[in-house]
């Protein structure tokens, strides 16, 4: 959003406010308030805060646990997703470590059942 309110200031400072994506009007708004040192108003506090809700969104996101038991509580398995978000947050080397692991024991289990059929 900031992008396209700098957008829009120059190019209502080089003439081109036809062209810009909002209307005149609000062009000159935008530019008393660029003027007004606009892009100061966050804190450090607000970035900081930003950054850890993004962290903390991306990695629930990415969290695919196993599929859980039939007898697992709901409270469980939001546990244990959350103990692998900390583990992503805290020290992601883990868990490469731990899919590394999965992956070549799946390797091993699907080279020993290679030539069984159904």
């Amino acid at each position: 959003m900031k992008l396209l309110v700098l957008l829009a200031h120059l190019a209502h400072q080089r003439g081109f406010a036809g062209a810009s994506p909002l209307p005149k009007v609000q062009v000159e708004f935008l530019h008393r308030r660029l003027s007004d040192d606009y892009f100061d108003d966050r804190s450090v506090w607000g970035i900081v805060w930003s950054c850890v809700a993004t962290l903390i969104a991306c990695t629930w996101v990415a969290v695919h646990p196993n599929i859980p038991a039939a007898d697992d509580s709901e409270w469980r398995i939001f546990g244990r997703r959350l103990a692998i978000m900390g583990y992503l947050l805290f020290a992601p080397e883990v868990v490469i470590m731990w899919a590394a692991r999965q992956h070549f024991a799946a390797k091993d289990i699907a080279k020993q059942y290679q030539g069984m059929s159904n």
